[in-house]
């Protein structure tokens, strides 16, 4: 989203995202697993038979967009269907053409760049003794704990150089 955003307030309409979901795998290897799914379990309904490949939401998408009901059985998938399906997984394409609006943010952006510190020591290049810290860097991390592990780590370099440099200046 921070990439979208900046592009639209470049000026763009619209930015085109390829997504691949799966890619530590080939195309070939994922579309010759859905065709032994489909040959082992011909009875069994063709979601939940791929259940598990990819994230359920995405997957439940796909299904719609090539008219897959939910009982439909692998036996009734058609070979179009099926390499439709994977080249989506492989090459989804999609447009944004806009963001939500702050108070819905995930996660925002901005701060002191990291190129104008010394990573090692979280001090600033621009101004000597200055250390900086947690989400004022402009670091973007998941939820999830990462930004706060990231706060902590830098925290923790940040007061140790500091100390250091308080020490040394004295």
């Amino acid at each position: 989203s921070q990439f979208v955003v900046k592009e639209l307030m470049r000026g763009r309409d619209s930015v085109t995202m390829h997504l691949d979901v799966i890619p530590d795998k080939p195309e070939k290897e994922i579309l010759q697993w859905m065709k032994n799914q489909i040959k082992t379990h011909p009875k069994k309904a063709f979601k939940n038979s791929v259940k598990g490949i990819v994230p359920e939401r995405f997957m439940e998408y796909l299904l719609v967009k090539y008219d897959v009901t939910d009982e439909q059985k692998c036996a009734n998938i058609s070979n179009e269907i099926i390499n439709d399906l994977v080249y989506d997984i492989k090459h989804f394409t999609f447009e944004v053409n806009g963001s939500l609006p702050i108070e819905k943010a995930f996660v925002t952006g901005g701060g002191v760049s990291i190129k104008e510190i010394i990573p090692n020591q979280m001090q600033s290049k621009v101004m000597d003794r200055l250390f900086f810290c947690g989400e004022i860097l402009d670091i973007h991390g998941y939820t999830g704990g990462y930004n706060i592990t990231s706060a902590l780590v830098t925290g923790r370099l940040a007061g140790m150089n500091a100390a250091k440099a308080s020490i040394t200046s004295n």
